[in-house]
């Protein structure tokens, strides 16, 4: 925490997306016969209403460029202020991975749950008659109901995107007309939303596993004792074996080996292979296990003979459980009569 830089620019991202959705709005000047007299888009910033209030009350200046009087219509949104989520709230540890990771297709990026946030919008809508008001304001009520959801691109790196609903929580309306005949009306609605967006935090990298084997333990062999289920009852009822679909976490090329216990190895093996795992890849209908560890990780001995050829692949796992001796399968094998008794149901006949 607080020792990675990252920056997702999520708070940019929602600004530019809430005034993109208004960005689009026309207002008509029509004749009582019909005939359009003009139709002008209008015009939408970011910033306080209030800056442009001001600036219609200062009087013009021909000197000046930049105190020339601004026009009406126009819209204006700021962003208020935003909250905690608690009622979208997820597990902190709950991990979002995704297979590619930029350009690169050998890693693979990960991130923790986002933050859920409430982000608070403020649209204002300034007009100086009615109708003009009017127009705004009944192009933008009908996609709310009462959100208007939209999909956002969280984090540049990683191909995320998310719904994030834009909620409408409420309309007020003001009329400055009374004044003086000097003061110019001011027509003004205020819409008052709420996007429901995501804080990401950083995006973390790791090589993809690739290979990996995969057991499977029943607890309880004899239904009333904890020692699980001996080799002979695994054998003989079909119940789960092992899964063998790919290679583990640890693979060693080793030298060729013809008929011997000792298995050499150009490179030292990994550190975190022990006396005791099983071996993979020795063509032994049984597969051995490790005696002993050279103190410069380069052999090891094994507790049967071997005969392997050069650059074979030996991969090491560790005992799954150490009361028993599970037998390698290479596809996965199921105990299934057919019943719809489940085996905790049917302990007497799956026990056969």
């Amino acid at each position: 925490m607080f020792g990675t830089y990252f920056y997702n620019e999520t708070i940019k991202r929602c600004v530019s997306v809430f005034g993109t959705l208004f960005n689009n709005i026309d207002v008509k000047k029509i004749k009582s016969d019909g005939t359009v007299l003009t139709q002008f888009r209008v015009p939408i910033s970011y910033g306080p209403k209030q800056k442009f209030l001001d600036r219609l009350a200062e009087e013009p200046n021909l000197s000046d460029r930049n105190r020339s009087a601004i026009t009406l219509p126009r819209m204006a949104f700021e962003l208020t202020g935003f909250e905690y989520d608690t009622q979208r709230q997820q597990n902190k540890l709950i991990r979002s991975i995704k297979n590619q990771y930029e350009s690169d297709t050998t890693k693979r990026g990960f991130q923790y749950a986002p933050s859920p946030y409430n982000l608070n919008f403020t649209l204002s809508i300034l007009a100086k008659n009615m109708n003009e008001a009017l127009q705004i304001v009944e192009q933008i009520l009908p996609y709310f109901q009462p959100e208007y959801t939209v999909t956002m691109k969280m984090v540049d790196s990683i191909p995320d995107n998310r719904d994030v609903p834009v909620v409408l929580n409420g309309v007020s309306f003001e009329d400055s007309y009374e004044g003086s005949f000097e003061d110019r009306r001011v027509i003004e609605y205020t819409l008052d939303f709420q996007m429901k967006t995501y804080f990401f935090g950083p995006v973390y990298t790791g090589k993809i596993i690739k290979n990996v084997i995969e057991r499977t333990y029943i607890p309880g062999g004899t239904f009333t004792t904890d020692t699980g289920f001996t080799t002979s009852q695994i054998n003989s009822s079909g119940l789960v074996k092992e899964v063998k679909h790919y290679e583990p976490a640890f693979g060693e090329v080793a030298n060729a080996v013809s008929n011997s216990t000792t298995v050499t190895f150009d490179t030292a093996i990994n550190t975190k292979i022990a006396v005791g795992n099983e071996i993979f890849g020795t063509n032994l209908t049984t597969n051995p296990t490790i005696s002993s560890i050279a103190s410069n990780k380069l052999s090891i001995v094994v507790s049967s003979a071997i005969t392997i050829p050069a650059n074979t692949t030996l991969k090491f796992v560790g005992s799954v459980d150490p009361t028993d001796t599970f037998v390698v399968a290479e596809t996965v094998q199921f105990y299934d009569d057919g019943a719809d008794d489940t085996f905790s149901e049917n302990q007497t006949e799956d026990a056969s």
